[in-house]
């Protein structure tokens, strides 16, 4: 089974009383965490969950709201009284490393080496990437439309065991493209940005600024086929209106679609 934490929901200014997106995913023993802004600590704290229980780290992208909190997270490991923690196994492109060292290097420099001997996967940032962390855990990374200066990844996790399949996709920060129908095929759960509204603001009707809307996000559930849909990464401009954004999907996607706060947590193959 997957279970799959929201740490954070919210955009790079998130909503009040909200933090910056975030995921845990957690499969069998495997403890994945899905990006790392500022208040990791604080959100991995917030639902009971230690950073030694983390087995990897993946980075959708350089942007500060998703790697803030990654020198942060090698100093709690730095810091640990257990002399045997080893730090979590880091997932990203090359692009991402780079700036993730630099990021470390202007923050402490280094911690007696906790950064540096963390076990590194690097997945390709133009191409289709595939990486197996365990006999039943593939993870499949692809392109997304989002920036220049921090190209970002999506993110599908499938399980595979006697009992059956599971997969559940991220998109990350994106605009529209043709990578999001791979990542989400068939998915139980399709976790994907909605930064803006096409109805609120029809401007944004084909996506804007490298993010999608809640509309953009309805047509990818559909073409994936995907059960449910969780509308994350919400501009703070639709506070109080994140109905809108539900209606708005749903129009495009008759599965469940549904905004989540953080601290909520859902097991894949749970009605």
């Amino acid at each position: 089974m997957i279970e799959v934490i929201f740490l954070g929901v919210g955009a790079a200014i998130p909503m009040r009383n909200g933090t910056n997106a975030a995921y845990l995913v957690r499969a069998g023993n495997e403890n994945i965490l899905i990006d790392c802004g500022p208040a990791i600590l604080q959100q991995l704290d917030a639902v009971g969950i230690s950073p030694a229980q983390i087995t990897h780290v993946f980075f959708t992208h350089r942007h500060g709201d998703h790697v803030l909190g990654y020198p942060m997270l090698m100093l709690w490991y730095e810091l640990s009284e257990d002399p045997k923690l080893q730090a979590p196994t880091l997932i990203a492109s090359p692009q991402t490393f780079d700036a993730l060292d630099a990021l470390m290097a202007v923050s402490y420099g280094t911690v007696e080496g906790v950064a540096e001997s963390a076990p590194r996967i690097s997945v390709p940032q133009e191409s289709i990437g595939r990486t197996q962390i365990h006999p039943n855990i593939m993870l499949t990374t692809a392109p997304m439309a989002h920036s220049d200066f921090a190209p970002s990844l999506g993110l599908r996790i499938e399980t595979r065991n006697q009992l059956g399949k599971h997969v559940v996709a991220f998109t990350g920060d994106t605009g529209p493209n043709d990578n999001i129908a791979l990542l989400g095929r068939d998915a139980e759960l399709l976790v994907h940005e909605a930064t803006y509204s096409a109805t609120l603001n029809p401007e944004y009707a084909d996506g804007a600024y490298g993010h999608s809307t809640a509309q953009i996000a309805g047509r990818n559930a559909r073409t994936c086929g995907a059960q449910r849909l969780a509308l994350v990464h919400i501009d703070a401009i639709y506070e109080g209106r994140e109905h809108a954004l539900i209606e708005e999907a749903q129009r495009e996607f008759d599965g469940h679609v549904f905004v989540p706060v953080a601290g909520l947590s859902i097991t894949l193959g749970d009605a």
